[in-house]
């Protein structure tokens, strides 16, 4: 089983204030890791520092991956005075071959010429999240990924995960709301001291 990424003693503090330290695992092709923690944890910090969009304060990651890393944060990174079509395009997936088998999943097509600020917050996340059911990648990274989603959307969200995990993609992602994926846990409060 190849190992997708290492994490080394990380340690992270914002000003004096740390928010973990001394934490270190492993994720290998095909597994998840569901990261807990209460608010304030830094969730959100680890997962960024994985994604390469931060840096610990101490310690490293070592990833082995080819591909791009998909990060999905909890906030929806929408343009929200643009169209969906127009959204769509700026996340470059616009022309993938299953943009419309997604958008039909997600009650999105028919959408394509409304303003993003006019959707429900429900709505916004489906069309986040088409950054990572349209993914290349190794290793996809999820913070509080089923936020505003209804029942069916969680669902399709899950099964797609499951899939994922079957093509041999690492997954960790943080969630107060429980996954249906097959997940080992890191839980944050823990790795304080």
């Amino acid at each position: 089983m190849k190992k997708i990424l290492a994490a080394d003693n990380l340690c992270y503090s914002i000003n004096e204030t740390k928010l973990f330290q001394g934490l270190s695992f492993d994720l290998f092709e095909g597994k998840a890791i569901h990261v807990l923690g209460g608010n304030g944890s830094g969730k959100t910090s680890l997962l960024k520092i994985i994604s390469g969009l931060s840096k610990p304060t101490r310690g490293s990651i070592t990833k082995s991956n080819k591909k791009n890393v998909c990060f999905v944060g909890h906030k929806n990174a929408l343009k929200q005075y643009l169209t969906v079509e127009d959204n769509l395009s700026l996340l470059e997936v616009d022309k993938h071959n299953d943009i419309n088998a997604f958008l039909k999943k997600l009650e999105l097509s028919k959408l394509l010429d409304v303003m993003v600020a006019s959707l429900s917050y429900g709505q916004q996340k489906k069309l986040a999240l088409l950054r990572l059911f349209l993914n290349d990648s190794d290793l996809l990274v999820l913070d509080e990924p089923c936020v505003g989603l209804d029942r069916k959307s969680q669902d399709i969200l899950c099964s797609f995960l499951r899939e994922q995990k079957e093509e041999k993609k690492a997954l960790i992602f943080s969630s107060h709301i429980s996954l249906d994926v097959d997940s080992e846990y890191i839980n944050l409060d823990k790795a304080i001291s």
